[in-house]
């Protein structure tokens, strides 16, 4: 096992880059921190190559960390991984991640509903996105340009490891050319669309989030074969992007 006894070593100083957007897109890495994090993505199609673990935290669950079958692990002095944390409470392990990658024919040959994202914001939206995602059956997740990334700390965290378990592509609105060429239906969430109660849905079908201020692009909407609304009582005019996301997807699960 190899040991850091500095915040200045060149792996903390790359592991401290890697919260940054550009640099986690150029050096094709992501970062993990937390047992239960790193756990779900090894149990995954995740290939892990480094792990950092605290002195005190080795110390703690030896047993644990011996038994890791990632080549490269790193014994680091206290308090330099904890100026990393995202996490309140810091447990002592990081982890470093090669995102997977898929092949859009490979994800729509089964036919299964799939989750559009057009430049959605926010992290957590993005995280719980992809988490409900998979809880209700959706056969990839796309990000259009303009989206958050999915592997940014809060969205990893949001997504409760469902990131690892859903092909997750990066694409361009081409996406809607290729998903029509495929018989999909592309439906869009928008507050003056169809109840979606009295709409006839289609199994294979691709859903469309939009901003969560400005909803769906322009651009996007020619691409629609319909929009959707959820009808809501009270005084309410709008639901959290990501709540919404969640209700349309399960009614889809139900088909």
């Amino acid at each position: 096992m190899n040991r850091i006894e500095s915040g200045d070593n060149k792996k903390i100083k790359r592991l401290k880059s890697l919260d940054r957007k550009k640099v986690r897109n150029r050096e094709d890495l992501f970062f993990i921190e937390g047992r239960k994090l790193l756990d779900e993505a090894l149990s995954s199609r995740i290939r892990i190559t480094e792990v950092y673990v605290s002195d005190t935290y080795y110390q703690n669950n030896m047993s644990y960390v011996d038994k890791l079958t990632v080549k490269d692990v790193y014994l680091v002095r206290d308090g330099i991984l904890e100026s990393l944390s995202y996490m309140k409470s810091p447990e002592g392990i990081l982890a470093l991640g090669i995102p997977p990658k898929f092949d859009v024919p490979d994800v729509l040959k089964k036919g299964n509903p799939v989750l559009v994202m057009d430049r959605i914001n926010d992290p957590k939206n993005a995280g719980t996105m992809i988490r409900s995602a998979e809880a209700f059956g959706m056969g990839c997740v796309f990000a259009l340009e303009g989206c958050t990334d999915l592997y940014n700390e809060k969205s990893l965290r949001a997504s409760m490891g469902s990131i690892f378990r859903v092909p997750y592509i990066k694409i361009s609105e081409e996406i809607f050319t290729v998903l029509k060429n495929a018989g999909y239906v592309i439906y869009g969430l928008d507050a003056n669309g169809h109840n979606i109660e009295t709409v006839s849905l289609d199994k294979r079908c691709a859903l469309v989030i939009g901003n969560e201020s400005n909803g769906l692009d322009k651009k996007i909407r020619k691409h629609l074969t319909e929009t959707l609304s959820i009808p809501m009582q009270g005084k309410t005019e709008s639901l959290n992007a990501a709540c919404a996301a969640g209700i349309v997807m399960y009614k889809i699960s139900l088909l």
